[in-house]
């Protein structure tokens, strides 16, 4: 078998120089998505003949792997994890396949994988400038919302640093409030402890963030961080709902003071959630980034 052990902020080196040698584009491929949701996939990895293999065992789901990272023999590494698989009982499955990726996978053993891929992991991809711009018809009413909320409310945008982070797990808090609770509903249990990880260890994960301090108070954050040299990944977005506006300015605000230097940002999948799906959807992605599994025939 492979020799996995589980993933801890002292290994956000070894990994992050494994990612840093692919451009994928996708937020699988991100050490602090992974360190944060660790707790929810059961995330361990291993490093071996130059590859590192991530592997996750969430809780009555299928066990399965990313794709191997690294620099020789991607046939060997593939045989690498099918033998692992074998050894642990199970089937060998990738998850967080893009094309690109099965793409590489059939150079390199053809025919040999079946490709699903799944609407709800798709990830949305959008050209920067349009969302620091906001130009053009199709964005007029987020311009509109903007305007209103100028108009409203006393703002100003804020970096988070270490000082104001007590001031945003306040914000998360009564976001769950509004959301019936972040203790009932699985999805949002497991999304409060991931939140916790990102902002107990925000700096060491190389976390960049920006807030909206709006009458006094700090009711709207994003956060992220690079994915490749072009593309910006943003992994949380909170806003009070009661702030009109306050998602349009808190999206705009952070893709011009943090984005602006990458083509692209990706703001991750919608997981099948209409609501997500509409909000995403009315930004015009530049594309989607088809995402699935793979299995073996």
């Amino acid at each position: 078998m492979l020799s996995f052990q589980p993933v801890t902020i002292d290994d956000r080196e070894t990994i992050q120089s494994y990612f840093n040698k692919v451009d994928f584009g996708n937020c699988d491929f991100s050490f602090s998505n992974i360190f944060s949701w660790k707790h929810y996939y059961d995330t361990t990895f291993a490093v071996e003949d130059g590859f590192l293999y991530i592997r996750f065992q969430p809780a009555n789901e299928w066990a399965g792997y990313l794709f191997p990272v690294g620099e020789g023999n991607l046939k060997a590494a593939i045989e690498r994890m099918k033998q692992d698989a074998d050894e642990r009982g199970t089937e060998l499955c990738l998850y967080a396949i893009t094309q690109k990726m099965f793409d590489l996978l059939e150079d390199v053993m053809p025919g040999q994988f079946i490709y699903e891929k799944g609407r709800n992991w798709y990830e949305y991809i959008y050209f920067s400038e349009d969302l620091i711009s906001l130009s053009g018809k199709k964005y007029q009413a987020k311009r509109n919302h903007i305007n209103k909320f100028k108009r409203t409310y006393e703002w100003e945008y804020l970096p988070i640093t270490r000082e104001i982070i007590p001031d945003c797990l306040v914000l998360y808090d009564r976001w769950c409030a509004e959301n019936g609770g972040c203790n009932s509903e699985q999805s949002l249990i497991e999304e409060h402890i991931a939140t916790k990880n990102a902002f107990h260890d925000f700096e060491k994960l190389g976390l960049i963030g920006g807030a909206l301090r709006i009458n006094g108070e700090i009711l709207a954050y994003s956060y992220g961080q690079p994915l490749t040299k072009n593309v910006f990944g943003v992994h949380a977005e909170k806003c009070l709902y009661e702030i009109d506006g306050g998602f349009t300015m808190i999206n705009r605000e952070f893709a011009e003071h943090n984005c602006a230097d990458y083509t692209y940002i990706n703001r991750e999948e919608d997981l099948g959630i209409d609501s997500l799906r509409q909000a995403k959807m009315s930004y015009h992605p530049a594309f989607l980034l088809d995402k699935g599994w793979v299995n073996l025939k």
